[in-house]
């Protein structure tokens, strides 16, 4: 459906694994939008619960309400399967976790109709579940996105411009892959605008791959990952990235090792830089 319609076609993808428990209550958020003209795909991502049979008995009621199954390649993968599915010119990624309020996705699409040249609209967010208070978020400018993600998933941009960067990294199944897809998607040019109200409900579980993701070496791992990748593009705006990998230095004092010296070693080579390089060169990983 073209984006110049008065109500254009906006779909809601949905990964969902291990998520029997919750999915209704995601499911029930947006059959209760003020905005009628949207689709929900769903993509059973090889779940072992019996997420299909609760999805598929919300499909029987709502036709809007589209189930894929496939195998479990994560997160990102059945992302990318539910927007090739699609039909909407806007996507607005949901976990099957979390919930919206009922006028999210109006007040998304109103933003867009109204400012063609916005790329992002997102909300203001509020922590639920296991947490009781909810930390800011807020993008401030491309710059800052590179250190942090300041946008959460379920912001709603165009299909359009989620085809040319060819959607989320498949590679990235640990975590954080939403915060890769905003250096990608986005630029020092972009207009994102948040929508100064909690629109957008975060369950914060006991385990969850957020929760496991945030770990100080797995989100270290993570963060080199991201570096690497983007190593131009984070070399054109810092120069070396040091104000990036400083926070690094704090697993100094803790697991300073054989296995750190090498770690900081391959991001001294990655960056070109030739004093950190000679600092955790060769013979210190020998222990010389």
């Amino acid at each position: 459906m073209p984006e110049h319609n008065s109500e254009p076609l906006v779909s809601i993808i949905m990964p969902a694994y291990k998520q029997a428990e919750y999915v209704a209550e995601a499911l029930d958020s947006v059959t209760k939008q003020s905005y009628s003209n949207w689709e929900v795909i769903v993509v059973d991502d090889g779940s072992p619960d019996n997420v299909a049979e609760i999805v598929e008995k919300f499909a029987r009621a709502d036709k809007r309400i589209k189930f894929l199954h496939t195998g479990n390649k994560g997160v990102s993968a059945a992302r990318n399967r539910a927007v090739a599915e699609s039909s909407g010119c806007y996507i607005l990624p949901l976990d099957a976790d979390d919930t919206i309020e009922p006028s999210y996705i109006e007040k998304c699409v109103k933003r867009f109709l109204d400012s063609p040249e916005t790329d992002v609209v997102y909300c203001q967010w509020k922590y639920f579940g296991q947490a009781k208070k909810t930390p800011g978020l807020e993008y401030v400018d491309y710059e800052t996105m590179l250190l942090s993600n300041r946008i959460f998933v379920s912001a709603m941009f165009r299909k359009s411009r989620f085809e040319e960067i060819g959607g989320y990294d498949e590679e990235m199944r640990k975590g954080m892959e939403d915060w890769e897809f905003w250096i990608r998607f986005l630029d020092r040019n972009s207009v994102v605008y948040q929508i100064p109200e909690q629109l957008f409900n975060y369950r914060i579980k006991e385990s969850s791959r957020n929760v496991e993701a945030k770990k100080e070496l797995t989100l270290f791992e993570i963060e080199l990952y991201v570096l690497s990748k983007h190593k131009e593009k984070y070399s054109s705006m810092f120069g070396t990235p040091i104000c990036y990998l400083g926070d690094a230095l704090r697993f100094k004092r803790k697991y300073y090792g054989i296995w750190y010296k090498r770690l900081w070693y391959g991001c001294a080579r990655l960056l070109g830089n030739d004093k950190l390089e000679k600092r955790y060169g060769h013979n210190k990983l020998l222990g010389r």
